[in-house]
């Protein structure tokens, strides 16, 4: 089979996994006001169970799958993590307090830890430097339509059906996924270091640290990790509470809010990381710091955006500001990824994908909508209804700060021209 086509195919297939990874993730968010009120939750534990508890497994467990991918068949260890987290998602509908659903939501967590970091070296052991970001970008896109389908399924299901209904249908299809993909066979010259496989429990995590250390000598590197994380706060603490905003703020129903909100985020992130991947591919020919400027300059208007969107009072320009809002914040999505895997070695490209992933995790996942939640509240006795509006305004500060971590990084690239080197199975 010629190399364009196997690529190809194996592009899709990872489509597909990233695909299911935010269809499940986005359920939440989706009926996030169905639950809050059926367990009488806060903000900041409706923000705890939307981001930090899903972190609480899925940090400790990114580092040994990704080593255990380094060391074994990359796409069966993801097909097993895709498979545990479509039945721990289904599981999250049967729930029947805030203890068994968080619990379900961690398990959640622990298979889609290896999605990124995976699907990443996947990909790089593949496709040459010089193409690997428009790569990462298809690859990216699967989550863009998967938040368009976790928004629109959720929220259409949830309020003809329950909520629960909404967790237990999108479980299915990855079952079936799995299946396809642990059947990829593996690339023929794929330079991935034999060795021992990494054992389970704390000699797995140690042997993840042990091979992410000798990144952090690659001052490159640690910054990169550090915007991966960074960046990460500006994306998800919006997304997990906008379609409640929505409602609160605007007056919509779930069933609206649902669909809407999913094509005006999926589709706006969507369009932002094939541009972006398109446009660095072109710019890193000029020079590896140029998708940089790119970024801090998209960031920026991403939160200008954001704010727009925030301010309005008629529901459908703001959904209008928030497609532009999110396709100017995903352009850097692709570019980060593929710069962390050009600083990385064959041998441990997932383990150096999943320390960016645990950043994400940290600050993205787990902090923004944690710290979102306890700021509604706080901000809830003088304005009532009105104070996630305020909370929300509150976290695009961040872009501030990714802006610069931008420019940083452009400089420390500066100069650098990347190898193209014969991607494996070529």
């Amino acid at each position: 089979m010629h190399r364009g086509a196997r690529q190809g195919g194996l592009l899709f297939l990872l489509a597909l996994v990233s695909f299911m990874n935010y269809t499940d993730r986005m359920v939440l968010p989706a009926v996030a006001q169905a639950v809050k009120q059926e367990f009488s939750l806060s903000d900041t534990k409706l923000g705890f169970l939307s981001g930090f508890v899903f972190v609480l497994l899925y940090a400790v467990a990114s580092l040994p799958l990704a080593h255990l991918a380094d060391r074994s068949s990359r796409s069966r260890v993801m097909a097993g993590a895709l498979a545990f987290w479509s039945i721990a998602t289904a599981a999250c509908g049967l729930a029947t307090s805030f203890l068994q659903l968080a619990a379900a939501r961690a398990c959640v967590g622990i298979g889609e830890s290896a999605c990124q970091p995976v699907g990443y070296a996947l990909i790089s052991e593949r496709v040459e430097p010089a193409h690997r970001n428009v790569a990462i970008g298809w690859f990216l896109l699967g989550n863009n339509f998967g938040i368009v389908a976790g928004f629109a399924l959720g929220g259409w299901l949830g309020a003809r059906y329950g909520w629960r209904s909404a967790f237990m249908a999108v479980g299915i299809p990855g079952l079936i996924i799995a299946a396809a993909l642990a059947s990829l066979r593996a690339a023929k010259n794929a330079a991935v270091t034999p060795g021992p496989l990494p054992q389970s429990g704390s000699k797995g995590l140690t042997a993840g640290f042990t091979a992410a250390r000798r990144q952090f000598r690659n001052a490159r590197y640690n910054w990169l990790v550090l915007l991966s994380g960074v960046f990460a706060f500006t994306v998800f603490g919006p997304i997990a509470f906008l379609p409640a905003f929505f409602i609160r703020s605007h007056g919509l129903s779930m069933a609206i809010v649902g669909p809407v909100a999913g094509l005006a985020i999926g589709l706006g992130m969507a369009a932002g990381v094939m541009l972006g991947g398109a446009a660095a591919d072109r710019l890193t020919r000029r020079g590896a710091e140029q998708p940089q400027w790119l970024c801090a300059a998209a960031i920026i208007l991403s939160g200008l955006a954001f704010a727009v969107a925030l301010t309005l009072q008629n529901a459908w320009v703001a959904f209008a500001a928030t497609f532009v809002a999110c396709l100017f914040g995903s352009i850097a999505s692709p570019i980060i990824a593929a710069a962390i895997q050009n600083e990385s070695p064959e041998e441990a490209r997932a383990v150096s994908a999943a320390v960016g992933t645990l950043a994400v995790s940290v600050l993205g996942i787990a902090l923004a909508p944690l710290a979102i939640g306890m700021w509604s509240d706080a901000l809830s006795p003088r304005f009532g209804l009105e104070s996630l509006r305020y909370a929300l305004l509150i976290a695009l500060g961040a872009c501030l700060l990714t802006a610069a971590l931008h420019v940083k990084i452009g400089r420390l690239l500066r100069n650098q021209r990347l190898t193209a080197v014969s991607p494996a199975g070529s």
